[in-house]
């Protein structure tokens, strides 16, 4: 892929280095890596998480995911707080399960089935999502959204939610 969208080196055998402050600099590239890095099974190292924002590194939204998502595999995070703005991720086994994530804050919960929802494809069983945190938040896709629009995908493309 073209260096426009995304930026990645080499930093170990094993691990891939993400550049955080691609593009927007948001939360974006942020929950694409991770989901993507649980998927394939390849430890990444994210950095200049949020640079291009007013206040760089993780809110609380964006730990909640990330945490989801190492509960989703067994994972593990390093160096995963609030206001962090470099991360390392090692991915486990996708496992079946209920998984529970609160925000703490109105942070959004579409945000948290965006990072999650391409793990739980792939995982070795029925899973299912509590989450608490905001519907309609600011710079987030609404809940009618997904409720209208993503639901609906996940469903012509022949997988089942409810």
């Amino acid at each position: 892929m073209s260096g426009l969208f995304y930026r990645y080196s080499i930093i170990t055998k094993t691990m891939l280095e993400v550049d955080g402050s691609i593009k927007e600099g948001g939360g974006q590239i942020l929950r694409v890596a991770t989901s993507l890095s649980c998927i394939f099974q390849k430890p990444i190292q994210i950095t200049k998480i949020r640079a291009g924002r007013s206040k760089p590194g993780l809110r609380p939204q964006h730990l909640t995911g990330l945490e989801l998502v190492a509960n989703l595999c067994h994972g593990q995070l390093q160096n995963a707080h609030i206001g962090s703005t470099d991360v390392n991720f090692t991915p486990g086994h996708l496992k079946q399960g209920t998984f529970v994530a609160d925000t703490g804050t109105a942070g959004s919960v579409c945000l948290l089935i965006q990072v999650a929802l391409p793990c739980l494809l792939f995982a070795d069983g029925p899973c299912k999502l509590l989450l608490k945190g905001g519907t309609n938040a600011e710079f987030a896709p609404p809940i009618d959204y997904f409720d209208m629009v993503q639901i609906i995908t996940i469903f012509t493309a022949g997988w089942v939610a409810a």
